[in-house]
Parts: structure tokens; C-alpha cells; sequence
């Protein structure tokens, strides 16, 4: 299989980490977006990343999607989050703020990077930055220990912790402006784990593309 997309995107992350957990080797094509966006286009019509190739050919776009399809080439007990019940819900329900935070993240930091001041609508940055406040708040009153849900790291744990380094690396002053022990613990657990550090993320990628990190 050949996963699309570079490492400093955290929804390439996750499924790269996701691929490691279940031990599916993959090769890895690092486009980027912004500077190859002809040739992402030409891969996904919507010129977004990730995109994964599987060996028969067919390609599969969007995190949501591709780690349905690898939890299918696993055995159950192996699954980052269950087939279905109490803890499924309970998991995706996790996953599904986490994996906002990492979308509101995505805008903030589109808005800093992207756009110049003057184009900039400061109405959009103050509710993007109340929704990423909210998650924050809510995620950390779940107080990892150490995992988000269960004894095991799950979906919820992978897509947190990458969306907390995503922060970290590319908007650190809105991490500053409160603590967040619990989630930093928690982050720092799953990225020295050895299928994170596999997938780590890469400030080279990121500069290759053109991102640049708002001071704190």
C-alpha cells in the first residue's frame, strides 16, 4: 500500500500511525498539498491528503474512510476501537472531538500561515479559537490514565495525541495560553510509543511546504 501525504498533517498521521498498531507495511509518497497540489489533485479530486493506495489499485481518500477499511484487515482484538457497544460509542465519541480539535486547528493556523493580516476576519479566528478552547477543556476534564478510554490505546488516543503535537509544532502560543497537564502527559505517552515514533512529525516537511509556526 502507499499512503499519500506528508507527516507534519496529523490526518496523515493518524492513519500512518493507525498502520503501524496493525502492522500493514506501506510505503509512503510525501506530497505536498500546497507545493504539489497538481499532483494531489490528480490522485483525489478534492487535492487533499491523505490518500491511500491499496495493492489492487484502488485508491481510498479521507482518514475517516481509510481506517474504516483498515479495521477491517485486522482481527478484532486488534482494532483501535471496537465493532460496536458501549465502548465503541464511547471511543468514536472521543475520536470525534479530537479529530474537530485537529479540523478547528487546521483553520487557525490556515489563517496565520495563508492568509496576510489585512485579509484576515478576526470574528472567524475568536470563534475557531472558543471551539479549540472548548475541546481542549473537555478533553482534559477526561484525564487520561493512562489512556483515554480503556487499558489499551484506542482511535481516541492516536488522533488526541497527534492533534496535540500538530498543536504544539504549529500554533504553540494557543497551547500556552493554559495548562493542559493531563494532555500533555498523555501526548508525550503515545509519541514514545514506537508506532508514533515510526510516523513522527517532520518540521522539514512542514518547512518544505511553506508552513511556518505562529511565535507564541
Amino acid at each position: 500500500m502507499i499512503l499519500v501525504g506528508q507527516y507534519d498533517s496529523p490526518f496523515v498521521r493518524r492513519v500512518a500511525v493507525t498502520m503501524n498498531f496493525y502492522r500493514l507495511p506501506f510505503e509512503r509518497q510525501a506530497l505536498s498539498v500546497f507545493r504539489d497540489f497538481d499532483a494531489v489533485l490528480a490522485i483525489n479530486p478534492l487535492g487533499k491528503v491523505p490518500a491511500l493506495r491499496l495493492d489492487n489499485g484502488e485508491w481510498l481518500f479521507d482518514s475517516r474512510a481509510i481506517l474504516d477499511h483498515l479495521d477491517s484487515q485486522v482481527a478484532a482484538d486488534r482494532r483501535l476501537a471496537p465493532a460496536d457497544g458501549a465502548d465503541r460509542r464511547h471511543i468514536l465519541r472521543i475520536e470525534a472531538v479530537a479529530l474537530g480539535l485537529t479540523e478547528k486547528l487546521y483553520e487557525r493556523i490556515f489563517e496565520a500561515a495563508r492568509r496576510s493580516p489585512d485579509k484576515r476576519d478576526p470574528s472567524v479566528v475568536a470563534r475557531v479559537e472558543r471551539q479549540i478552547e472548548s475541546a481542549l477543556s473537555w478533553l482534559e476534564a477526561l484525564m487520561p490514565s493512562p489512556w483515554l478510554h480503556g487499558e489499551r490505546p484506542s482511535r481516541a488516543d492516536v488522533t488526541m495525541a497527534i492533534a496535540l503535537t500538530y498543536m504544539k509544532e504549529k500554533q504553540p502560543n494557543l497551547l500556552a495560553r493554559r495548562e493542559r497537564p493531563a494532555l500533555e502527559a498523555h501526548c508525550d505517552r503515545c509519541e514514545d510509543l514506537p508506532e508514533f515514533r515510526s510516523a513522527a512529525y517532520s518540521a522539514v516537511e512542514a518547512e518544505s511546504s511553506g508552513w511556518r509556526s505562529e511565535a507564541s
